[in-house]
């Protein structure tokens, strides 16, 4: 399988880099590579108030608690990213895409919500991102004017992939770590899913690049 490894992008796509900013988070390797390594980390920092990044858990504190509360911002930017940016694409496909994406991750995101009341009632967040700019970029124009493009198409792929992957990674912790038996179910659940989603977006993403003649 092919790793992709997300770098800097333009003011233009902030938001869209923001949801989706642990695809780098997760593997040091990669994150270690990409452009504005510092700014990057600063970023983090700002976004969520925590020298914790995304896929780092303390070992002080519930694992299966940090992994819900992380998990579901994760399934929140990808839930977002692709409403935004594929929702409306001319390709059938990645229209069907995003309806997957924003039905399995929404439904995983419920059954978190419930397992973290009944598991931990009226404990506090142990991972937070503040969607005030992510919100503000979403309106800019002309990032609208790119929705339904070919290069909003493949961005969103190009962005999405690694996301999954960070998923992925962060899951293969939980079959690992988790205390409780239906979080790796969902765990395992969650590698099966976006493992096979990130094959079909590589081929989209080929036949993209094939027709522009990339």
């Amino acid at each position: 399988m092919k790793r992709y490894i997300c770098f800097g992008l333009p003011a233009l796509l902030l938001a869209a880099s923001l949801v989706l900013a642990s695809c780098a988070s997760v593997n040091s390797g990669e994150s270690a590579q990409r452009n504005g390594e510092q700014d990057g980390e600063k970023s983090a920092e700002d976004m969520h108030g925590s020298r914790m990044m995304m896929g780092s858990f303390d070992e002080e504190k519930p694992f299966d608690l940090q992994f819900i509360d992380q998990m579901i911002i994760h399934h929140q930017g990808a839930i977002m990213s692709a409403e935004t940016m594929v929702a409306g694409s001319e390709r059938s496909e990645l229209r069907q895409l995003s309806e997957n994406i924003q039905k399995s991750q929404a439904d995983q995101i419920e059954q978190m919500r419930t397992w973290r009341e009944q598991w931990y009632p009226g404990a506090e967040p142990t991972f937070e991102m503040d969607p005030a700019q992510m919100n503000e970029m979403m309106g800019d124009e002309h990032m609208q004017e790119m929705m339904g493009s070919d290069a909003a198409d493949a961005m969103f792929l190009r962005m999405m992939i690694p996301h999954h992957q960070s998923a992925i990674d962060m899951s293969e912790q939980a079959l690992d770590r988790a205390e409780h038996p239906e979080l790796k179910e969902l765990a395992q659940q969650i590698i099966d899913e976006q493992s096979a989603e990130i094959e079909l977006m590589e081929g989209y993403l080929e036949k993209i690049d094939a027709a522009n003649g990339a």
